[in-house]
């Protein structure tokens, strides 16, 4: 069941007369109206599905053998009986699951799933009419209603009796599978009504399930909203007495969700770059639900319609075009390809509860009541693709678009310049892999530096070398290849060896390291084209990012030398190493340049453990890295903002109504600073040490 509001954007699209019929039970003035309401539906929500299965049942010959055959069988093999009922299950459930949702759209459910919800409420209604007390049930009995009868318990056996009438299925010990899972999805809606009372719709709904807490019968209260905590609020506010007395308990929020469960096996060894760029392989990674319908859909329709699917999932409706002003979209785009960090302020948890609520965003965890909640940006190549393709078509730059986005105070900007060093790669990509997903290793670098640099790139020879690898650089990794499309931000540094790295191009990840990583910011793997994805065809370019303003344009060969493939984990000191490449972003320095450093002038050479070819890019702007373009101004804001911890002291808080005149801004900026004494350099920050 979803009860979305109406008016809403999302997938799949709501029951709305089901809706309409719950709400309607939600009478403060009558709680005992809406007990009996409540119990009508579930009794009838589960006769009416009793009939729809056992007319699939008949309809598809899923029937069970006959009591004899069941006696034969229960002499000789319990197990061979429960696998003739778990895979009936399985038909009856995919059949009806088909007939519930085929053919439906963001706008509308199909006609059969409306009628089955029609009968729901018209049986429901017409039971209320029928309704008598139990005898001895007290007011807040799960059982407190029955119909000509039966109650909600009686009507849930009738089902399981339907599925596994010998109860074959049924666990000796331990927890079991359930026979019927009931889905109450955006079920928000349930604990905001009615409003002002210490009771709500869920709760009431609650009780009434518990009727049938012996039965194989599980429950799921589904919502993508910020507002879980009120399913599990503070024992001593729970409208149970039993709960709030510690009789009874209510399970924590599961954030958990289905992720690679149909992804394709990726083993060491077994599979080539050209593999996992296709688009089956890319659909499957990440949640089922594109996988899913990627398998669904004929061969002419896979990816165009797989990728619309991914464009309105991350933009939280139907649209397939991304306007200006959809702020929320934008930074979903940037979010699934930047692996956006949001801060840990109230503004940061708000704007956080929407991304995951709208925009496919990721809920690691939450507490009960919002105490703690963790997000993230999953490892999503389709969606990362969709959110390319999107900002392309919207003819929207990226870095010009989040340097001015409103909620920019919100995102961990990297301190060490490390998200600016991650547009400007991802620049390079998006302009290198053209037409395709993977690129070659020289095409990457002619992307990403200006010409003339890339063309003295080309003919250098390596700043270290192993025996018989003095070669040039265009020669030495002409048959390197590399496939990435979003970030993956990294929690251990020990996965950026090469006995992992391999993995990330599976995924089409570039990686970030963690904080105080040693010697190196960002890796991106690349591979040997022609030969199976491991730890021995893996090679890396290693980043280090700067945003001091120390680093100019003279090259500084200990940052070099801190990159040390060995020091920083790549390779094992057992395995022979491949050529690597290794960069320094030096980004606040105030001239732009690219040096290439040069080799050792001994008369004599001895070889080195490592073949290494050295680059130092310096500065913001087109001499430094080819397709900046008119972005200089923007990556020059981000820049700034990445060294600040915070906006306070631009009030970036107090941009909305009512407004602030500049100068009364300014006042207050300096205010602030003076509070806050020689943290900075500045005005404001040393006043009493002003000349």
């Amino acid at each position: 069941m979803c009860l979305r509001e109406d008016g809403s954007q999302g997938f799949p699209p709501p029951d709305s007369t089901l809706r309409t019929f719950l709400l309607s039970a939600a009478d403060p003035s009558d709680n005992a109206r809406t007990a009996k309401q409540l119990h009508a539906f579930m009794y009838s929500l589960l006769s009416v599905t009793h009939e729809r299965l056992q007319a699939i049942s008949t309809e598809c010959g899923y029937l069970l053998p006959t009591e004899d055959v069941f006696a034969n069988v229960l002499q000789g093999s319990r197990e061979s009986l429960a696998s003739v009922c778990t895979v009936r299950q399985k038909k009856m459930a995919s059949v009806f699951r088909d007939r519930m949702t085929s053919g439906q759209s963001f706008k509308a459910s199909n006609q059969y799933r409306k009628e089955f919800y029609n009968d729901v409420i018209n049986k429901a209604k017409q039971d209320m009419d029928h309704c008598e007390e139990q005898k001895g049930a007290g007011v807040q009995s799960p059982s407190r209603y029955i119909f000509k009868g039966r109650g909600v318990k009686e009507a849930g056996e009738r089902l399981c009796r339907l599925i596994d009438p010998q109860h074959v299925l049924d666990s000796p010990t331990g927890p079991r599978r359930p026979l019927v899972v009931i889905s109450f999805d955006e079920s928000h809606i349930l604990t905001d009504n009615p409003r002002d009372e210490r009771w709500t719709l869920f709760s009431e709904l609650r009780r009434v399930l518990r009727g049938m807490v012996d039965l194989p019968v599980f429950s799921l209260f589904l919502s993508t909203a910020g507002r879980f905590h009120r399913f599990t609020p503070e024992k001593r506010l729970d409208p149970s007495g039993r709960i709030a007395n510690s009789i009874l308990c209510v399970l924590h929020p599961i954030s958990e969700i289905s992720f690679d469960d149909i992804a394709f096996p990726a083993s060491e060894n077994t599979i080539m770059l050209d593999r996992v760029v296709e688009m089956d392989w890319i659909s499957h990674l990440g949640r089922p639900l594109f996988g899913t319908r990627y398998d669904a859909l004929s061969k002419d329709r896979q990816q165009p319609e797989v990728m619309v699917f991914a464009k309105q999932k991350l933009l939280g409706g139907s649209s397939i075009t991304l306007q200006e002003d959809n702020k929320a979209g934008i930074l979903a785009c940037l979010s699934v390809r930047f692996a956006l960090e949001f801060n840990a302020d109230t503004n940061a948890l708000a704007v956080a509860c929407a991304q995951v609520e709208r925009h496919m965003r990721l809920c690691i965890t939450a507490t009960s009541r919002l105490e703690k909640l963790v997000t993230l940006a999953g490892s999503e190549p389709l969606l990362a693709e969709a959110a390319c393709d999107l900002l392309k078509q919207a003819s929207m730059d990226p870095v010009r678009h989040l340097a001015k986005h409103s909620d920019l105070n919100c995102i961990d900007r990297g301190r060490r310049g490390e998200l600016i060093a991650a547009f400007i790669l991802m620049q390079a990509r998006d302009k290198a892999a053209v037409g395709r997903r993977w690129m070659s290793v020289c095409e990457f670098m002619e992307a990403l530096l200006p010409s003339a640099a890339y063309q003295e790139l080309l003919c250098t020879l390596p700043k270290l070398w192993r025996h018989e690898e003095d070669k040039p650089f265009n020669e030495t990794f002409e048959d390197y290849r590399m496939w990435f499309n979003h970030v993956i931000r990294i929690e251990d540094a020990t996965v950026i060896s090469a006995d992992s790295l391999w993995k990330f191009i599976t995924r089409g990840a570039m990686v970030v390291c963690k904080h105080n990583q040693f010697g190196v910011d960002i890796v991106l793997p690349a591979c040997v084209a022609q030969e199976k994805l491991s730890r021995r065809t893996i090679t890396a370019i290693l980043i280090q990012v700067k945003n001091d303003k120390r680093y100019t344009d003279t090259d500084d060969s200990k940052l070099f030398d801190a990159m040390d493939p060995f020091l920083v984990g790549l390779f094992p000191k057992e395995q022979s190493p491949r050529p690597v490449i290794r960069v320094v972003f030096a980004l606040a320095s105030p001239k732009s340049d690219v040096v290439i450093p040069p080799r050792r002038t001994h008369e004599h050479h001895y070889y080195d453990d490592f073949t290494a070819f050295d680059v130092w890019c310096a500065g913001l702007s087109n001499d430094t890295f080819r397709h900046i373009g008119d972005d200089v101004t923007p990556y020059k804001d981000l820049l700034e903002r990445s060294l600040q911890p915070h906006d306070a002291f631009k009030l970036e808080e107090i941009d909305e109504q009512p407004p602030v005149k500049e100068d009364m801004k300014l006042m207050r900026g300096l205010r602030r600073r003076r509070m806050a004494a020689l943290v900075m350099a500045g005005d404001g920050h040393s006043s009493i040490h002003s000349p």
